[in-house]
């Protein structure tokens, strides 16, 4: 491929339209007819143009089979051919094994320089995964990574959204790692936090699982065996840093994960910038919420496109997952680390592990905090921290249960009766959980919910489930702590 910018703007907007390409609105976009734009491509590309873009479907289509559970006839139907059997023979032409083969033998799929400036999806082989040497010249004003998969709430059936980063980067970055071992080597999985003092949005916040606060970011990299760097804000930080450091990450291939970019100082993934990193696009929880996202504007591929991340004071920090350095956290450490998080204790004005139970349920049956019941802005905010709570170990839970099923085929014939035990237990919490959603109400009725809060039998029942709760993780917990004595 030549190193034009001709060629960038070409392979960018296919790369950008593969869910919606159409050669006569790409004509329009260029200005030029249909037969110019063809020789264009063929010349900039050395690849005809529907050749490309149908190998670049069949691509995607190799990662939905390695990261999906889609059957086959629904992943061929939704790369746009007719039958099972033409994709099949598409499949076999491009990757010489049949998609079956492919799905059982997964063979590495990520990210790859397609064109200066350009990143997306490809087969790459091992030594490419942890290399950083093997890029183009890089486009200064314009780096772009295609291919990410969205994030947002209920994507991998989970609404942790640090995990849900993870994961998100760890495919595109070949990885194979199962989301339920980024729930549980993160200790997204076994956390719950409560502030005594006030009803704390913050509880959810990932950063409070561990004693130190940004533990938990290098904990996700680890999980992946991955170099990390990271690069928090404060008062002497400045723009151009935090424009240098994302510049250079993307320049290699390497997503950004950044805390805030739109609305809160939550996760997002940064893929990518323009006009010299004044513009940075990616995947955002709050891209599509009319509360934060008045500025921001949506790329054809889906990602936002936003120029004021930095006047966004809750743009707090930005890390990158970089090159292969060494193995992944074990299932010992896994093991140890969860002991820790469970860990009844207190912490500043913090309550966390199986305590965060109790803080929990004695301000929920605090009348101080209900007295005014009819203050709607106050009401609200509690319901938020409540809702939090329940899917922290909703989420949480279910997860811890998925790991330690699957952790039980690494263990001896006690470990496995064990992982069976602690996955049951989790498993109680989270149904617990549902059940005090279920108390409360559903979203499409906020009003109704807001009034079983208020209300004090309400809050009463939901008191006796939150024991519940505790009860089942503090079995669980006992469990976890003789399996770590054990290993």
């Amino acid at each position: 491929m030549s190193y034009s910018a001709m060629a960038h703007a070409l392979v960018g907007y296919v790369e950008g339209h593969l869910e919606c390409f159409d050669i006569k609105n790409m004509s329009k976009c260029f200005g030029f007819s249909e037969i110019y734009l063809r020789e264009l491509f063929l010349k900039n590309v050395d690849m005809p143009i529907m050749q490309y873009y149908k190998r670049r479907k069949l691509i995607s289509s190799a990662f939905e089979l390695l990261h999906s559970d889609k059957k086959i006839i629904d992943i061929a139907l939704d790369s746009g051919f007719s039958s099972h059997e033409a994709y099949t023979r598409a499949f076999r032409k491009t990757f010489g094994m049949s998609p079956v083969q492919f799905r059982r033998d997964r063979p590495l799929i990520g990210r790859k320089q397609l064109e200066v400036g350009v990143f997306g999806l490809e087969r790459i082989a091992s030594e490419e995964k942890r290399s950083d040497g093997l890029m183009m010249e890089q486009d200064e004003k314009n780096t772009v990574l295609y291919g990410i998969r969205k994030v947002e709430h209920g994507a991998y059936g989970s609404n942790t959204m640090f995990p849900i980063c993870i994961k998100a980067v760890s495919e595109y970055l070949g990885d194979d790692v199962s989301y339920a071992y980024i729930m549980a080597v993160t200790g997204a999985a076994f956390r719950l936090v409560w502030n005594r003092e006030m009803w704390d949005l913050s509880n959810i916040d990932i950063y409070h699982t561990f004693r130190e606060s940004n533990d938990i970011y290098a904990y996700g990299a680890k999980a992946l065996g991955r170099e990390f760097s990271f690069l928090g804000r404060d008062e002497n930080t400045t723009k151009e840093e935090f424009s240098i450091y994302m510049k250079a990450a993307i320049a290699k291939g390497y997503p950004v994960i950044a805390l805030g970019i739109i609305g809160p100082p939550e996760p997002c993934i940064v893929a990518g910038y323009e006009s010299d990193g004044d513009v940075v696009m990616g995947w955002n929880f709050f891209q599509n919420d009319p509360e934060f996202a008045s500025s921001v504007h949506t790329a054809d591929n889906g990602y936002f496109l936003c120029d004021t991340w930095w006047e966004n004071t809750d743009t707090q920090a930005v890390m990158c997952f970089g090159t292969v350095n060494g193995e992944q956290t074990g299932y010992k450490d896994i093991i140890k680390m969860a002991v820790d998080i469970m860990e009844p204790r207190e912490e500043y004005t913090y309550a966390k592990g199986i305590r965060a139970y109790d803080a929990w349920k004695e301000m929920l049956l605090d009348e101080k905090w209900f007295e005014d019941s009819a203050a709607f802005d106050e009401l609200f905010a509690k319901l938020l921290v409540q809702n939090d709570a329940m899917v922290c170990i909703e989420d949480g839970r279910k997860w811890g249960a998925k790991f330690f099923e699957q952790m039980s085929a690494e263990c001896g014939e006690k470990g496995i009766e064990m992982c069976a035990e602690i996955s049951r237990h989790f498993n109680k919490v989270s149904e617990l959980a549902g059940e005090m959603k279920a108390l409360l109400g559903d979203w499409d009725d906020m009003e109704k919910m807001m009034q079983n809060l208020a209300s004090r039998p309400v809050r009463e029942k939901l008191g006796r489930l939150i024991d519940a709760a505790k009860t089942e993780d503090s079995r669980a917990f006992e469990r976890i702590r003789l399996l770590c004595s054990q290993m």
